[in-house]
């Protein structure tokens, strides 16, 4: 049993928390209005493009073999995905999307850009809303990514899955935050 796994068998994460594990220090951080709203706005957009209720998900624990956990703020997963009890592989996430929690969020822009490439994940896209720009990062390699395209909110995001599946997110209503919030 893993850290996770035990804190999640005791309830110990308080409502409206997540709870992340990185580099073998527990993070909770509160979860922001931004960011709801923003996985909301992407999570229609998913449903709009005909992807499963079952495939998309948020803050619902990715196993990654050998190194720490995560829940991201939102997943999509391919079809057929396999669900491990609370939990599922990293093997059958199509995309991720993180909304940082601060301005220039390492965690987002250094940690899980290394760890998404690395283990293969198809589309990685970070939503900034101190920055306004989300982060379209695809082509996986050992190191992060190979491709980078930087989107103002406002603009139209599309996603090209793995699978051929296209969605297209209308940031033009994506809440912004002040750095100083």
């Amino acid at each position: 049993m893993t850290v996770m796994d035990d804190l999640l068998a005791r309830g110990a994460v308080p409502e409206g928390y997540k709870v992340e594990i990185f580099d073998g220090t527990v993070i909770m951080t509160p979860q922001s209005p931004e960011q709801y709203w923003t996985v909301l706005e992407v999570h229609a957009a998913a449903k709009a493009a005909d992807i499963a209720r079952e495939r998309i998900f948020g803050d619902v624990l990715v196993r990654f073999p050998g190194e720490n956990d995560a829940a991201p703020d939102l997943t999509i997963v391919a079809d057929g995905a396999g669900r491990h009890g609370q939990t599922y592989d990293c093997i059958d996430v199509l995309a991720v999307v993180e909304v940082t929690s601060e301005p220039d969020d390492e965690k987002d822009y250094v940690r899980n850009v290394r760890k998404y490439g690395r283990f293969g994940v198809d589309c990685y896209v970070i939503a900034d809303p101190f920055k306004r720009m989300c982060t379209v990062l695809t082509e996986p390699v050992a190191t992060g990514y190979a491709k980078r395209r930087e989107i103002a909110y406002g603009d139209p995001v599309t996603l090209t899955l793995a699978t051929g599946e296209r969605l297209t997110v209308d940031t033009s209503d994506f809440p912004v935050r002040d750095p100083g919030e």
